[in-house]
Order: C-alpha cells, then sequence, then structure tokens
C-alpha cells in the first residue's frame, strides 16, 4: 500500500467523513487485515487495470470494521485518482456480526469521493445471496444506470471472466469459500430453494427487477470440473 498521501486537488469531491478517515489513517495498524487476506491485489486484467478481492468471509464485526474501510481507501486512493480499477467482491460465508446495515452502506457509498465512482471499471460480485440482490435493489434510487453497466453478478468461481488473473484470484480466496462453491456445483437446486424462498418478500415486486439485474442464472454448471 502507498504510503503517500494524495494532495485533495487531485480528489474530486472530498467529504469531511473521507477526510477524518485519511487523517487517521496513518495511526491505524493494518497487519491483521494484510495477514487475513482480506483487501488483496489479484493482478490485472488484459488492459492493465489493476483487480482487488475483497473477502468477506474474513471480515472483523461491524464494531471494528472501520480500519478495513481506511485500508481499503487507502491503498486505492493513489490509483482512483488517473487510472481504473476492477474490484471482486466474494461475499459467501459473511458472518452476520460482520454484516452492515442498509443506512451504513448508503451513508459508505455518498462518502466516497468521485474518484472512486468514476473509475471504477468493473465491479463483479461472487456467490451474492438473494439478499444482498435485494439489498442493491433497494439501493437503486442513490446508484446510477452507470453504476449497474459495471455490476456482474458470479454465481460460481467457474465464472470469473478469462480476462482476469484468475488461477491468482482463486489462490487468495479462503479454503471455506472454494468449499462452499464445491457443495453448489454439487446442489444446483440450491437456486431453486432461493427462488422460493422470495415468495415471502413479493414476487411481483421483484419480477420487474430480475432480468434488468441479471437477477437469476441461466449458467448450467454441470459440465465443469471443481476448482482447485
Amino acid at each position: 500500500m502507498a504510503d503517500s498521501i494524495i494532495p485533495i486537488s487531485e480528489m474530486e469531491g472530498i467529504t469531511p467523513e473521507y477526510q477524518r478517515l485519511m487523517d487517521k489513517s496513518n495511526s491505524v495498524d493494518f497487519k491483521w487485515i494484510v495477514d487475513n487476506n482480506i483487501f488483496v491485489q489479484v493482478g490485472c486484467d488484459l488492459e492493465g487495470v489493476p483487480v482487488f478481492l475483497l473477502n468477506a468471509a474474513n471480515f472483523p464485526p461491524t464494531t471494528q470494521i472501520e480500519p478495513l474501510i481506511i485500508y481499503i481507501l487507502k491503498t486505492l486512493e493513489p490509483i482512483v485518482t488517473c487510472n481504473r480499477y476492477t474490484l471482486i467482491y466474494s461475499h459467501a460465508l459473511l458472518k452476520q456480526e460482520s454484516t452492515p446495515d442498509k443506512s451504513w452502506l448508503n451513508t459508505f457509498y455518498q462518502m466516497l469521493p468521485r474518484n472512486y465512482k468514476k473509475n471504477l471499471k468493473n465491479l463483479y460480485i461472487l456467490h451474492p445471496s438473494g439478499w444482498l440482490k435485494i439489498l442493491l435493489l433497494a439501493m437503486s434510487p442513490f446508484l446510477s444506470e452507470k453504476f449497474w453497466s459495471k455490476v456482474e453478478y458470479l454465481d460460481y468461481i467457474q465464472e470469473i471472466p478469462g480476462v482476469l488473473e484468475r488461477s491468482n484470484i482463486i489462490s487468495k480466496l479462503p479454503q471455506s469459500v472454494k468449499d462452499y462453491d464445491k457443495g453448489l456445483l454439487e446442489t444446483p437446486e440450491v437456486t431453486e430453494q432461493v427462488v422460493s424462498g422470495m415468495d415471502t418478500l413479493g414476487k411481483e415486486y421483484l419480477s420487474s427487477f430480475a432480468s434488468s439485474f441479471n437477477f437469476f442464472s441461466a449458467t448450467n454448471p454441470s459440465s465443469w470440473t471443481n476448482p482447485k
């Protein structure tokens, strides 16, 4: 992670909360984040755009989330001033005590300077739950059409695009997540169970959004081999 502070003049839309976090960054110990591979660069895509992996399975409780947020912002800050980046968010096995609520996510998104938003090339969400998709839909009024064009749901590890360094990404995923993916491959009827569970949420409300945001994968994983 770069140690230099990016001049405010090079950032667009600095918010007081963002400035507070940056001011605090030099006094925070990030060792536990590095040791647990919570946020790590996993190479570049074919265009040379750096790719980062965020492992939710290793998230701390929400009461201790601030150092992680600072680390992510501090790592990306030298990049977003003039270059693009891609983010892979691995959602599987996120613990209940580590799950932020909708209001926190809204606040975090609004806090970000414009550089982080406009220079995001792609956001891949690996193993998204039905609840996460619904949460993102609920945030739609705060998210632009341009943002949605950058989002892609990956239901299985095998769906990681070939333009990325796939083997490097897989090597940085927790073993528990790879085991979870293997279980999904062996029980594809899980998708059916998720759909049935959504009855209680109101099918009519969800149907108007599902097709627009690739809500359900049409992928048939039966021909795939398990990841190493």
